[in-house]
């Protein structure tokens, strides 16, 4: 499952290392009014609340509002918590606090932790905004 935008980064890496993998898309935008995340498409792996692991894709994580939101998605869609892994190539410190605490019983993996202000350069320089 990517979050699109950024979790779509990582997809071409996933798919050399697990050809057969079933993937999903979750767009989450942040409101820029209200600083809030809104689920704009869902479109889940068919079976996906079967699978023995659903790994959540996102490029980097900041303040953490789009990657709770997205565990939301996946757990009102029969997706036991124990079985989502959050991948990110880069995450602040908070942001993975708040998903920790949210959702104790999901795996987190994160290559890079970085302090909070960090500039978020994956998405200058891969995405252009």
């Amino acid at each position: 499952m990517s979050i699109l935008r950024g979790g779509s980064v990582l997809e071409t890496a996933l798919k050399r290392v697990i050809p057969d993998a079933r993937t999903g898309r979750l767009l989450i935008q942040t409101n820029y009014r209200t600083g809030e995340p809104e689920l704009h498409y869902c479109a889940l792996a068919p079976g996906a609340a079967k699978h023995a692991s659903v790994l959540l894709l996102d490029a980097q994580m900041s303040s953490g509002g789009a990657a709770l939101m997205a565990v939301r998605v996946l757990l009102d869609h029969g997706i036991e918590e124990k079985r989502i892994v959050f991948v990110a190539y880069t995450a602040g410190r908070r942001g993975v606090a708040r998903l920790m605490s949210a959702f104790p019983a999901i795996k987190v993996v994160v290559v890079r932790l970085v302090d909070d202000n960090e500039e978020r350069w994956v998405e200058m320089r891969y995405l252009g905004c």
